[in-house]
């Protein structure tokens, strides 16, 4: 990936790959595994409940089953209380570690590689051309930083969907059609990442006119605060790893006449741009009709999108074939045999 907008060259892709081990270790000293790291991000968001110890608890204890440890994750999650009700997240307001966008080559406070290896290939030689290399330091400082489409909301470019005042909260109810976009946002959140990536694929690949320009890509930390329940004042509780992805794609003709551009957004639990990525397009996709070219679209689709996409759904229906199915398979053989004999 040769990522010539950054600035400083090969130094500041040495320092994202040098961050992206100690990154690692970072999390391994809170007891996460690092070879398994990034398959803990996808439970983490698969089970919707995020909690670094006891995902990798289970996931060690079932033998390192992704499908099966963010059944368990949600299993247990069911018996947790749901407190506080529901509270807003700013992604605007993440405590960044990577910051990226492939729109501009200047961003407000600069392109941050943060840990990552999509750089690798700009470095001669392997990682070990970087084991000696030493980070400089990290600003003490929180480094926030608005997204790069505020700027064009401003100015009234970018197509803004209405919003939702009383978002819609997928684990207590099922989501039914007509379906409010907080719910397919919160379906996709939950939703397997392998899945959410083949749709979008289809999309990309002419199954659809998805092909999206990342506007603002940022990994990070958000606080999260509840309201204390003896002194009823807001009071940070946590703070949690997200990822969220903002593209940009090309313009519609709104009803109004004006012209704007299109956008769609993803977010998720954990360390996963693949998913983040993956989301947004599905989000441009079933948002814009001008991306539905031809009656084959399946990311456009929302039956489709809100019905497969869930591991646990997909891998239960799956294995459930293995329980015996000796009655249903007799009576297609007593039809087979009418058939052979002549029958209708």
């Amino acid at each position: 990936m040769g990522y010539v907008a950054v600035k400083g060259g090969e130094k500041a892709i040495k320092h994202a790959i040098s961050f992206y081990d100690k990154f690692l270790d970072f999390f391994e000293n809170e007891g996460i595994d690092k070879k398994n790291f990034f398959v803990i991000q996808e439970i983490l968001s698969e089970s919707s409940l995020y909690s670094t110890n006891v995902t990798t608890n289970i996931f060690h204890k079932i033998g390192g089953d992704k499908f099966a440890s963010s059944f368990f994750m949600r299993s247990f999650r069911s018996s947790c209380n749901n407190i506080n009700g529901k509270r807003a997240i700013d992604v605007n307001k993440l405590r960044i570690i990577r910051k990226i966008s492939s729109a501009f080559k200047n961003v407000p406070g600069g392109q941050i590689l943060g840990p990552s290896l999509d750089y690798l290939v700009k470095v001669v030689g392997t990682l070990e051309s970087v084991d000696n290399f030493n980070i400089e330091s990290f600003p003490d400082t929180d480094i926030i930083s608005d997204s790069i489409l505020e700027s064009f909301r401003e100015k009234n470019l970018v197509k803004t969907l209405p919003k939702e005042e009383d978002p819609f909260d997928i684990t207590k109810i099922f989501p039914e059609p007509p379906y409010k976009r907080s719910a397919v946002l919160q379906m996709m959140a939950r939703g397997e990442t392998g899945s959410l990536l083949a749709f979008a694929y289809t999309s990309m690949r002419g199954y659809g006119d998805v092909h999206p320009t990342i506007g603002d890509l940022r990994v990070g930390f958000a606080e999260i605060y509840l309201e204390h329940p003896f002194i009823g004042e807001e009071v940070k509780v946590c703070e949690i790893l997200l990822t969220s992805c903002e593209i940009l794609s090309k313009f519609e003709k709104q009803e109004d006449g004006r012209v704007k551009l299109t956008s769609g957004f993803g977010a998720c639990f954990g360390f996963n741009e693949t998913k983040a990525i993956s989301m947004a397009i599905i989000d441009s996709a079933l948002y814009n009709s001008s991306y539905t070219n031809n009656s084959q679209d399946i990311a456009s689709n929302f039956d489709i999108i809100m019905n497969h996409i869930d591991s646990i759904e997909s891998v239960g229906f799956a294995n459930h074939y293995k329980l015996p199915h000796y009655v249903t398979f007799l009576s297609d053989l007593k039809v087979f045999e009418n058939v052979l004999k002549g029958g209708n």
